[in-house]
């Protein structure tokens, strides 16, 4: 059995998730972590003010 990531990694995993538009269900899949921690990070990153779709200017190129 894999090891589990550690807690770092996995909360920039959410982070990362969080800020595309990702549903919670990939940040589960992708760290490994309980859905249960999963929903707790994405509601203290929603908590802190971070827009849940602020990384979608870098996923698409507007400038062309």
């Amino acid at each position: 059995m894999p090891e589990q990531m550690t807690r770092d990694q996995a909360a920039a995993i959410v982070h990362d998730c969080y800020i595309t538009g990702q549903p919670q269900i990939t940040a589960v899949r992708l760290t490994g972590y309980a859905p249960s921690w999963v929903a707790a990070e994405f509601r203290r990153l929603k908590a802190r003010g971070i827009s849940p779709v602020a990384g979608q200017l870098e996923l698409f190129d507007t400038s062309g």
